[in-house]
């Protein structure tokens, strides 16, 4: 019995495998708990990075100096409010200093910023989650080396506005890749199109018009449209030539940029979708893969081209975007009639065309006043980003956005916010819009007692046309319409209608004097030459201060 108590004799088989058995519960309960602590291995790798650079000693005279350099660093990022920016799905930033350089991380990227012995900024490294290596990030170094902080905290914003979405971590991990996939086949469309010599083709014609690649946090941006207005140099007062150095240095023209933002969920791209085939005339030609398993994933975003500036867009062209992708959320924006958008949104609100409130235009020697007459079937709405999924979506949106940002500028050179209102000397138009391709302008013949009608097409960007009906004395027969083929070779040099129509009534103006000087019969044989009513020495490009006017 007391060998028993002792425990030196053993207990009955059944009792023993009980014990054993609960012994080996408790053991696995134990691992189970530690298990739920355990971290993957790049965030333990991530951990001992910051615990290295936690790491406290002694700093010799260099390293204090170093350290006050890089403490300035992180002060001004912090005044410039970095930090508290990131406290949603990209969680929040952290910042540790050392004498080697600023360690800033993010649960899904982090920066390495390196300072080399003098302090300066030597390199910055980036790694994302999903990547196996880091990358240098020259862009990052130069905007801290001229300290150029607000240009880091907005790279810092659009790293993290990548992984702005509502899903598990494994999943945002692969948004990068998805957006750098993208990325890699609008650059493969873009070299395609390297064969367009001319700016003017290449900017309105290609697939991607400009394209500017990726710049660390700065994501892809495409320009579309450029107007004669955005290549005005007032010192030289004239154009300046289109060049794409010129529109990549000074930020011209409409342009959009490659983002991707959280929505519902989406089949996207992880991997390139495009092929370049070449034909039997030897022009390489891409084509499109379908999203499979193998080159996609779902993700709760979708691609979007953001705006550089809202636009108002016809209801019309909105319905064609929605073809090439659904959008729904755009049926919920609300419209109004569109000519009216298009004037408050040019004059920043300070104008109206609605309530027949006529828009003002002083020019050098003439003074317009547009009435705009609003058709019942082209409503507007603003907008500001477009959604897609598939590359092959990008080239057919930027066609519909360039067919809407040419109409809205010959709308807009009709608004002038400092011009002058004289009611004794104008001239009166009234403009009407039959679709976003064709404008129609009623004005009453200043030399007869008729009224004129000036027809403009905006179907090809390169071949603008404007016909002019003018119920008076036609010209000869096989006589070429000479007012028709001034009025479109202005149009297509300044995309203005007051220039325009300027030089019609000079033109008009003229004809009535050689009328009055050859007995009431005009010379269709005299050349316009340097006696070209709109100043232009035959038709030549015109002059800043007449797109200008007021």
């Amino acid at each position: 019995m007391n060998r028993i108590q002792n425990g030196t004799l053993p207990l009955p088989a059944s009792n023993k495998d009980k014990t054993k058995d609960w012994q080996l519960e408790i053991l696995m309960e134990k691992l189970r708990s530690k298990a739920a602590q355990f971290k993957t291995l790049p965030e333990i790798s991530k951990n001992v990075r910051m615990t290295l650079l936690e790491k406290r000693y002694a700093l010799d005279s260099v390293e204090k100096s170093q350290h006050q350099k890089m403490s300035r660093y992180v002060t001004a990022l912090d005044q410039s409010h970095i930090a508290p920016k990131y406290g949603g799905t990209a969680g929040k930033l952290k910042f540790v200093v050392e004498p080697s350089g600023v360690f800033i991380s993010s649960d899904m990227f982090y920066l390495e910023i390196f300072l080399d012995p003098s302090g300066a900024v030597k390199d910055v490294k980036i790694h994302h989650e999903g990547k196996k290596d880091q990358q240098s990030c020259t862009e990052l170094v130069n905007c801290l080396s001229r300290g150029d902080f607000d240009d880091f905290t907005a790279q810092l914003e659009g790293f993290a506005s990548i992984y702005e979405l509502n899903a598990e971590k494994k999943v945002k991990c692969k948004a990068f890749i998805a957006l750098e996939s993208l990325e890699t086949d609008l650059t493969t469309l873009a070299q395609l199109q390297m064969f367009m010599k001319e700016s003017f083709s290449l900017i309105h014609k290609s697939p991607v018009g400009i394209l500017e690649k990726r710049r660390g946090g700065h994501p892809m941006k495409l320009t579309y449209f450029v107007s004669p207005y955005d290549l005005i140099n007032v010192e030289k007062n004239d154009l300046d030539a289109i060049s794409i150095e010129t529109i990549i240095n000074k930020k011209l023209g409409y342009s959009v940029t490659v983002c991707m933002d959280g929505s519902a969920a989406h089949k996207l791209q992880t991997d390139s979708l495009i092929t370049v085939n070449r034909n039997i005339n030897g022009k390489n030609t891409p084509s499109y893969s379908p999203l499979t398993p193998q080159n996609s994933a779902v993700f709760p975003a979708c691609f979007v081209l953001k705006l550089n500036k809202p636009m108002p867009m016809c209801l019309s062209l909105v319905r064609q975007i929605q073809k090439i992708h659904p959008w729904s959320e755009i049926d919920t924006v609300p419209t109004q009639p569109l000519l009216s958008l298009i004037v408050q949104h040019a004059s920043d609100g300070k104008m109206d065309s609605s309530n027949n409130k006529g828009l003002f235009v002083t020019l050098p020697d003439q003074n317009h006043c547009y009435f705009m007459t609003e058709n019942k079937n082209m409503d507007g709405l603003l907008i500001s980003s477009i959604p897609f999924t598939h590359p092959a979506h990008v080239a057919n949106i930027l066609v519909i956005l360039r067919e809407q940002a040419l109409f809205n500028t010959i709308i807009s050179s009709c608004v002038r916010p400092n011009s002058r209102q004289d009611f004794e000397n104008m001239t009166m138009f009234e403009v009407s819009a039959l679709s976003s391709t064709h404008i129609s302008i009623s004005l009453e013949h200043p030399m007869e007692e008729s009224m004129a009608t000036a027809e403009v097409d905006l179907t090809d960007i390169s071949n603008l046309v404007c016909r002019i009906h003018n119920p008076g004395t036609p010209p000869p027969a096989n006589t070429p319409d000479t007012t028709s083929e001034l009025a479109a070779k202005i149009l297509n040099k300044c995309f203005s209608l007051p220039v325009t129509l300027r030089a019609i009534i000079k033109l008009w103006e003229r004809q009535s004097m050689r009328r009055s000087t050859y007995g009431g019969h005009e010379n269709f044989s005299l050349p316009l030459g340097s006696g070209d009513p709109g100043g232009h020495k035959g038709g030549a490009r015109p002059r800043a201060h007449g797109i200008r006017g007021g």
